[in-house]
């Protein structure tokens, strides 16, 4: 586990688009899991912008969305504002790029497959994680327990499927991003408390090869 701090919000997406740049250099052929959290933004246009300038390849790229809302309105899906963000703007080919579908007759199926997926290709090898104000990693709740794979959890803002705990876990590298003051109350409790499902992204702390990036707003009271 390695924590790195960097000077404000602008320095921390750089450095978020240089890791995962490397990450693809590193292996044309990556599966990555990828948040689609709109704070995320300012580093994807970053990355994006270096495979326009040609350092980057996509086209063996394999990514995997996080988590997808379930909407019955007509609200662009997390999928299309990941393409918005992302997808849209590198080389990446349409049939590499999986999302879990945000409507379902049989929502068990439906995480099953979309495990079944990622298992089925090897699993993740570099996992993009956004950590919200109550500790949450992918849309993976605070509570007295966590499930492991890929689920239905219930929000605030409705349903979301998202990949579970074990699922992020088994990527072979994972880059957890803590952003803004708001983080600064949960973040020592994430990176140096004890592991516990109240707080899920505090689990990252087991995994061989996570990688905390923080701005120092968020790293105040570490």
């Amino acid at each position: 586990m390695s924590v790195l701090v960097y000077r404000d919000s602008d320095v921390l997406s750089q450095a978020i688009a240089t890791m995962l740049a490397g990450c693809i250099i590193e292996k044309p052929t990556s599966v990555l899991g990828l948040d689609c959290s709109a704070q995320l933004s300012a580093a994807y246009r970053k990355i994006a912008g270096m495979t326009n300038d040609g350092l980057l390849d996509w086209t063996s790229i394999r990514a995997f969305n996080l988590f997808e809302h379930v909407r019955t309105d007509a609200e662009p899906s997390d999928a299309s504002r990941m393409h918005t963000m992302l997808y849209d703007r590198v080389n990446i080919q349409a049939e590499n790029v999986f999302s879990p579908y945000k409507e379902a007759r049989d929502w068990s199926k439906l995480c099953n497959e979309y495990e079944d997926a990622i298992c089925g290709i090897g699993g993740i090898d570099t996992a993009l994680c956004v950590v919200g104000r109550d500790g949450r990693v992918a849309c993976n709740l605070p509570g007295p327990e966590l499930a492991p794979v890929t689920h239905v959890e219930h929000t605030d803002s409705g349903r979301v499927v998202t990949v579970g705990i074990s699922t992020i876990m088994a990527a072979k590298r994972v880059i957890v991003v803590l952003g803004g003051y708001d983080l600064s109350q949960i973040a020592p409790l994430i990176i140096t408390g004890p592991i516990v499902p109240s707080v899920p992204a505090s689990y990252l702390q087991l995994h061989p090869n996570a990688i905390f990036m923080l701005d120092e707003d968020a790293a105040e009271k570490i």
